[in-house]
């Protein structure tokens, strides 16, 4: 069981639970750099643990991962997703098992990977109701022990950042106060 799980729903929801900009499902402690600069974009990016990059990248590319630490580059305009700082094999969005939040702006993509909340379901349940339960039922599963942010994730963090940041921009887009 993770630390989140001794917080409030509330907590965990207002995407308050992390200790800093570290989730508290992110296990992996290495030597090198927190952030490195993306070689393509020049985005300062963010360490992600091996194993986020080993469960997402497509079988076929897994060949290619190297036992060096990888960074997530959050840049949308920018196809690399993993790269790492002393070697040249970085991995794109077409090398990945599923479509990546930061870099694609459909609908159907996942903003929470572990439970289905697309930015679609998002808008379809504000349309409908006023609100979004997004945040709160996410925040559950999480107080619950049965989210895996740290596999599912490109990100290899939890989403309730990008989850509460969707739910604030359909609040508007339909016209409601952003709660």
């Amino acid at each position: 069981m993770n630390s989140c799980c001794t917080l409030s729903a509330e907590t965990i929801a207002s995407d308050r639970h992390k200790a800093g900009e570290a989730c508290c499902l992110i296990t992996e402690k290495t030597m090198a750099p927190e952030r490195a600069e993306c070689p393509v974009s020049k985005t300062v990016s963010r360490r992600v643990q091996h194993r986020t990059v080993e469960h997402l990248v497509k079988p076929e590319k897994r060949a290619l991962i190297e036992d060096v630490q990888y960074y997530f580059c959050a840049e949308p305009t920018c196809d690399v997703v993993y790269f790492p700082i002393y070697t040249s094999v970085s991995f794109t969005k077409n090398d990945m098992l599923v479509k990546v939040f930061s870099k694609d702006r459909g609908d159907d993509v996942s903003v929470c990977y572990c439970f289905d909340w697309t930015r679609a379901r998002i808008n379809e349940q504000i349309a409908a109701s006023g609100k979004s339960t997004a945040a709160m039922e996410i925040a559950r599963e999480i107080k619950a022990g049965r989210c895996l942010c740290d596999v599912k994730n490109p990100k290899g963090e939890c989403c309730l950042g990008d989850v509460n940041r969707v739910v604030r921009e359909a609040m508007l887009s339909h016209g409601g106060l952003a709660k």
